[in-house]
C-alpha cells in the first residue's frame, strides 16, 4: 500500500514538473517591436498619456499579449477552424480591409500637397455665397424659363415673373452648407453664373445664379491654419486618388 502511495505521489510530482517546464510560444522581436511601436504612436496622441509610458512594462504586456494569441491560434487550428468555410470567408474579409487600411495609409504618407494646393482649399472654405433661383415642377418649364434669359431677361426679372417663397432667403452661407445638388453646381460658378441646366432637388427643377461672394469674417489667417488645411487637402487627394481607383475597377 505505501509502495502505490510513493508512486502516484511520483507520478503527480512528475507531472507537476511537466506542466512547470511547459514553455511559452517565442515571439520573434520584429513583431514585439512593431506591436510596441504602434502602442506609442497611439499613446502619443492621448495627452493624457504623457510621462505615464514605461517602456518595459510595455514591451512585457505585448509579448504576453502575442504569446496568448498564439496559443488560442494554436488551439483554434488543432479545432479545425481553419478548415471551417465560415470562419475563411470571415478572415480573408479581415485580410482584405487590412491591407485596403495599409494601402490608405501608403497613400497618405506618398501624396504630396504644396501651399498653393492648400491655400486653393483655404479660399474655398472661407468662400461664402448668396444665391438667387426660380424654381419649376418639370424639366422643360426650368428651360422654357431660361429661354428667357438667353433673349436678355435679367434674372432678377425671371424671379418677378416666378416668385416663390424660398427667394426670400437672402444671406451669405458657405457653399457646402446649400443642399447637395445645389452646392455641386455652385462650387463650380463664379458671381453672375447662371447654371447651365436645371438642378433637380425634392422634386423641383430650380435655376440658380450666383448673385454674391465674399470672404468669411470667421475665417482664421491662412497661417494660422496652415498645416491643418495642409492634412485636409493631402487627405482630399488621397480620396481623390481612391475614387479614381475605384472607377477604374469599374466601382462607380
Amino acid at each position: 500500500m505505501m509502495n502505490k502511495k510513493v508512486m502516484v505521489s511520483a507520478l503527480v510530482l512528475s507531472l507537476a514538473g511537466l506542466a512547470v517546464a511547459a514553455q511559452a510560444p517565442q515571439i520573434d522581436n520584429a513583431r514585439v517591436d512593431s506591436m510596441v511601436n504602434q502602442f506609442l504612436q497611439q499613446a502619443g496622441q492621448n495627452p493624457q498619456m504623457q510621462g505615464q509610458l514605461n517602456g518595459e512594462k510595455i514591451r512585457a504586456q505585448v509579448v504576453k499579449e502575442l504569446q496568448t494569441v498564439e496559443v488560442l491560434k494554436a488551439e483554434a487550428l488543432k479545432a479545425g477552424l481553419d478548415k471551417d468555410a465560415a470562419v475563411q470567408n470571415e478572415f480573408k474579409n479581415l485580410e482584405a480591409q487590412f491591407y485596403a487600411a495599409k494601402y490608405t495609409e501608403h497613400l497618405t504618407k506618398t501624396v504630396q500637397v504644396d501651399e498653393a494646393e492648400a491655400r486653393r482649399m483655404y479660399d474655398a472654405m472661407a468662400k461664402t455665397v448668396k444665391i438667387q433661383q426660380v424654381n419649376f415642377k418639370t424639366a422643360q418649364e426650368a428651360k422654357d424659363a431660361q429661354s428667357l434669359l438667353l433673349k436678355g431677361m435679367s434674372f432678377e426679372d425671371l424671379m418677378k415673373r416666378y416668385p416663390n417663397e424660398e427667394q426670400k432667403f437672402d444671406q451669405f452661407v458657405h457653399p457646402q452648407q446649400l443642399p447637395p445638388p445645389f452646392a455641386a453646381v455652385v462650387g463650380k460658378m463664379v458671381r453672375g453664373d447662371v447654371t447651365h441646366e436645371p438642378v433637380e432637388f425634392n422634386g423641383k427643377f430650380y435655376l440658380i445664379k450666383l448673385a454674391a461672394e465674399q470672404r468669411s469674417s470667421e475665417m482664421p489667417p491662412f497661417e494660422q491654419v496652415k498645416e491643418q488645411v495642409l492634412q485636409q487637402a493631402k487627405q482630399q487627394k488621397v480620396q481623390e486618388q481612391i475614387n479614381k481607383l475605384l472607377k477604374d475597377n469599374g466601382i462607380d
